[in-house]
């Protein structure tokens, strides 16, 4: 079943990404003063300016705290941070980063999908947002077939791991260099503008698979990967939706609550994973009916 659910997912999480994501847009209300018209003006509709929630940019927000009582502490430490010049986009960002790994925490221990670790699907989910669908798809599998190829090139020279892996580096680093050229000169994808954190995240990606093939098994490899990029593409949809954006920024406290309960919940759950069902169905033992 998990070979099955694991492709839908997967093939789910792209058309949405391709119809939806390019980069996410937090949207801040914008206050426009009155003015009068000229009976000759002619009014033209503006379009309100959309912000990359990945790029830490102060925008003013009317931000309503009200009277303090204790449980509101995070909206006034927000207010303060806010008005101290603190980016309202990374403070989104920061308070989703729990939510998305309490995601991959339910997606790994009830249903069932194994990646590496819990921060590597977030950052990743991160990465897609900063780069779009099509940019960060086109660079990841870059990087990732420049990872393979100068690891197979590598071998042949017989050095130690870590001169391997930065001689590799050296390899990626110029293949992202020429991809960032290249498609500066394309409209339709344009990653020359991409910021070196999503870049290193999808290497750091690319190196975990490498390592798992070299110290495990290239099956183990390829479920982690597959798994990661599930869990990664289920946390970037979460993170685009506005509704989500707006709930951790104006109640901050329930984000907290509900990561906290959720992931007890979670912590002590000791039933079989949803994948595993039909591979211990025989072992599964029904409850024998009384009469």
């Amino acid at each position: 079943m998990k070979k099955i659910v694991a492709p839908l997912l997967i093939v789910f999480g792209i058309l949405y990404l391709v119809f939806s994501i390019n980069t996410v847009n937090a949207k801040t209300p914008i206050v426009t003063p009155i003015t009068t018209a000229i009976p000759t003006a002619i009014l033209m509709p503006t379009e309100t300016p959309t912000v990359n929630i990945t790029e830490a940019k102060s925008n003013k927000v009317n931000y309503e705290t009200g009277k303090w009582n204790g449980f509101n502490s995070f909206k006034w430490m927000i207010k303060i941070a806010s008005e101290r010049g603190v980016s309202t986009n990374t403070i989104v960002l920061l308070l989703l980063l729990p939510l998305i790994a309490t995601l991959a925490s339910f997606l790994h221990y009830i249903v069932g999908f194994s990646g590496y670790g819990i921060f590597m699907p977030t950052m990743i989910a991160v990465a897609f947002l900063a780069t779009g669908f099509f940019g960060g798809l086109l660079l990841f599998a870059l990087i990732l077939i420049i990872s393979l190829l100068g690891n197979m090139f590598l071998k042949k020279l017989k050095i130690h791991f870590w001169p391997a892996r930065a001689i590799n580096l050296m390899f990626i680093s110029a293949a992202v260099f020429g991809l960032m050229l290249i498609t500066s000169y394309i409209q339709v994808i344009d990653i020359s503008k991409i910021s070196i954190f999503p870049i290193l995240f999808m290497i750091l990606l690319a190196e975990e698979f490498v390592r798992t093939q070299l110290v495990k098994s290239k099956n183990e490899a390829k479920n982690l990967m597959a798994g990661t990029i599930v869990l990664a593409i289920s946390g970037a949809i979460v993170m685009n939706f506005d509704s989500v954006q707006g709930l951790v920024l104006k109640y901050p406290e329930l984000v907290v609550l509900i990561v906290i309960v959720s992931n007890l919940l979670i912590g002590n759950y000791s039933g079989i994973r949803l994948t595993e069902i039909k591979r211990f169905k025989g072992a599964i033992r029904s409850k024998p009916t009384t009469r």
